[in-house]
């Protein structure tokens, strides 16, 4: 019974031990250790002259945009960053302790450079919180590697959304030491960077600089916006109620129903204008060429509705009411310029109706005008002016986005 239980038990014993294996020091690591860090001291800078300047290689790692906040200004990003300067108090002869070439420490243990940000939009120091591990090698070569997501203050610029490009900057800086104590070095590394989400990031630019008496690493950023959703959500049904706008004049007065529909595309504009109002900042400097384009089709809209109820007025006045000369005259103009000269088999050949006499060989009416004549030429006018304005509106829109 205890060979069959020693048999059940073994297989979950060779489990756990390759799991878990059994670490120990050797001992040229200890020996290695108490001689490293005999006298020594992680508040000091490592260095031999104190007025020598301490190189320190700042290799920001960008992972992916992983938000911005166009409204607050504020860009995440999920990276990683390699840190590496020389510890001059942290070497040895490999040789000296069996081939020991690197030991892996915590970054309590030795001095390394507090990096942190100069832009924050919440916290300043770079993962306070989280510990990580520094690899010393012989020649006094320290790597600290740290990963999470910062963020940083960005300015947005909305001009031309939803084919906007953003500037942003990440910067680290060192607040320990001035410039002439400790260089940061920028270096920057896009292997393992991905395009996911709503950004894509299409240019990069590094450069070191000094904020105030210190310096500082700076990463520039260019990122635009990916505007299928965009356009499929805001500008498309923007498209839309702009053409139903226009062809509020093609509804026959007789319906009854131009009013409520002019009113309820009036509406749908309100509406947009506050599903676009909550994408773009409160102050944002430029403003959006897309908000001109909208607020203009809801001004449009509104002058709509007023030149609609206009419209039926003339169209319903009394007939016992004389059409004045001069507007006759006008849509006596806009009727023969609509209507198409005909051949026909008998010259000046007279037709009459209730309404009005046509001569067919000059192409003339004879007779007056009446206000639902009136009415039906207004609608037609201003089909022509509120469509045409709609696409110059459009066109100009695409024009200054296609340009910029």
């Amino acid at each position: 019974m205890m060979f069959q239980h020693f048999l059940d038990v073994f297989p979950k014993i060779f489990i756990f031990l390759h799991m878990f294996p059994i670490v120990t020091a050797s001992p040229d690591t200890k020996r290695l250790l108490n001689d490293l860090f005999k006298g020594y001291d992680n508040v000091i800078m490592p260095k031999i002259r104190h007025d020598e300047v301490m190189n320190v290689t700042v290799r920001f790692i960008p992972r992916g945009i992983t938000d911005f906040n166009e409204v607050a200004g504020q860009i995440a990003v999920a990276m990683g960053i390699d840190i590496r300067w020389v510890d001059a108090y942290l070497s040895w002869s490999p040789k000296e302790y069996g081939g020991l070439t690197h030991i892996v420490l915590p970054e309590e243990r030795v001095w390394i450079p507090h990096l942190s940000i100069a832009n924050p939009s919440d916290r300043i120091p770079i993962f306070p919180e989280d510990p990580f591990s520094v690899r010393i090698f012989f020649n006094g070569q320290a790597i600290l590697i740290k990963g999470g997501t910062v963020r940083c203050t960005c300015k947005p610029n909305l001009r031309y959304y939803p084919f906007d490009v953003h500037s942003c900057n990440v910067k680290f800086i060192n607040l320990d030491h001035v410039f002439n104590e400790i260089q940061l070095n920028p270096e920057l590394k896009l292997d393992v960077y991905e395009n996911y989400g709503e950004w894509d990031l299409f240019d990069s630019v590094v450069y070191s600089n000094l904020f105030d008496l210190f310096s500082c690493a700076v990463y520039k950023f260019k990122i635009k916006r990916r505007p299928e959703f965009s356009i499929l959500t805001v500008c498309i049904p923007i498209l839309c109620l702009g053409l139903l706008n226009a062809c509020v004049f093609l509804i026959p007065p007789e319906c009854g129903e131009r009013i409520s529909y002019a009113i309820t595309v009036l509406l749908s504009f309100a509406v947009f204008m506050t599903i676009v109002s909550t994408v773009m900042p409160k102050n944002t400097d430029p403003v959006p060429i897309l908000c001109y384009v909208l607020t203009w089709m809801l001004a449009e809209s509104g002058i709509i509705v007023a030149v609609s109820i206009l419209g039926l007025r003339l169209y319903y006045k009394p007939e016992d009411q004389k059409v004045p000369e001069w507007l006759e005259r006008l849509v006596t103009t806009f009727i023969t310029f609509q209507t198409a000269p005909k051949p026909f088999s008998i010259t000046n050949e007279i037709v009459e109706n209730d309404e009005r006499i046509i001569d067919k060989e000059n192409n003339r009416f004879d007779k007056h005008i009446r206000w639902r004549h009136v009415g039906h030429a207004f609608d037609c006018l201003c089909f022509v002016v509120s469509f045409c304005s709609f696409s110059i509106s459009v066109v100009i829109y695409a024009v200054i986005v296609m340009i910029s």
